[in-house]
């Protein structure tokens, strides 16, 4: 049978949506760092590409909107207590709108594109976090953010929090696919 790529609107198999997640994370956070809220109608019009291609758009959405918001949430509470400052925030909110697509993308992009995270040991796990952390400092240095106290304490600080965030989330999603599984 042949290859069937969707037009606007059709889901995308799930190995093709895992593949063009990951490219589109990488591309949006490209994007997004180094031409901040200038690169906001593109990274728009992308994540609505990949919510219109989802495989299931359902759990899609539960998935942006509870791993944005945390993140959003987390990212905010470290923007208001000075641990990292930002020229341009979005109107009222603590952090500029090229970090809360960020994280939108980064929504949807755990689940599936970094999904191959969870096969690893919590250990494995906790290290890829880690490293994942050194994104903030690679946007400190194309000025995207700076930090309010020192490189050293602010990338410890990150190592734990996304060494401990990464491992954590996918122990929930382990539990929750777990507490949905039908067993015959």
């Amino acid at each position: 049978m042949p290859k069937f790529y969707p037009a606007l609107g059709y889901p995308l198999s799930l190995k093709h949506y895992k593949l063009l997640n990951i490219f589109s994370f990488k591309l949006l956070w490209f994007i997004l760092v180094v031409f901040q809220d200038k690169a906001a109608v593109p990274a728009i019009l992308v994540l609505m590409l990949l919510s219109l291609w989802h495989p299931n758009k359902e759990e899609a959405w539960k998935s942006l909107f509870g791993i944005a918001l945390i993140g959003i949430v987390i990212d905010s509470t470290l923007s208001l207590s000075g641990v990292f400052n930002f020229e341009n925030q979005f109107a009222w909110f603590p952090i500029p709108l090229w970090l809360v697509l960020l994280w939108l993308a980064f929504a949807m992009a755990l689940p599936y594109g970094f999904a191959f995270i969870g096969k690893y040991a919590i250990s494995t796990q906790a290290i890829i976090g880690g490293l994942a952390s050194f994104s903030y400092l690679v946007g400190r240095n194309l000025d995207a953010v700076s930090y309010g106290y020192s490189s050293i304490a602010t990338q410890a600080f990150l190592i734990v929090l996304w060494g401990l965030g990464i491992p954590l989330y996918f122990i929930l999603e382990k539990r929750r696919a777990m507490k949905n599984a039908v067993f015959y």
